[in-house]
């Protein structure tokens, strides 16, 4: 009797090691991937503009051309994470498409309660800037006609 369950807890003990080897490759591989989203991020000098359209309610937009952005679960999900957490912002929307070099967040708001430069260094910020950067700004002030400014 000894014997026969020395012999089954040996064969249970041999497939629980083998289970986790495999769970521990799996991780890993995982996590790989998902640090590896791409090459460096943009760098250099972000490029600014500001534009007014008439609208019918005011709002302001940001679209931020971002690099880096590889996955559409893990990047897209932390770069909308991380810019929705920020005051005064309402609205995040990710274009992303795989394989484009430079992907798009739209970035609904209140400029009373933080700028668009601000957004852009929260995005090159995320894993201490190794990960995202943003190129360009394309900020866009929607107001009724009677109340545009910026023409």
């Amino acid at each position: 009797m000894y014997v026969t369950l020395s012999v089954i807890l040996h064969f249970i003990f041999a497939l629980m090691n083998k289970f986790t080897l495999f769970f521990s490759v799996l991780t890993i591989t995982s996590l790989s991937l998902l640090l590896s989203c791409g090459d460096a991020p943009y760098q250099g000098e972000i490029l600014f503009s500001e534009i007014a359209k008439v609208g019918a309610m005011d709002k302001t937009i940001a679209q931020l051309e971002i690099t880096g952005m590889m996955c559409e679960v893990g990047c897209v999900a932390k770069v909308k994470k991380e810019l929705l957490a920020q005051a005064g912002v309402s609205n995040v929307k990710i274009d992303f498409k795989k394989g484009r070099e430079f992907n798009f967040a739209s970035v609904e708001y209140d400029p009373l309660n933080c700028d668009a430069k601000s957004l852009s260094s929260v995005v090159n910020a995320i894993a201490d800037g190794k990960l995202y950067g943003v190129k360009s700004i394309e900020v866009t002030h929607f107001a009724p006609a009677a109340a545009s400014t910026l023409e």
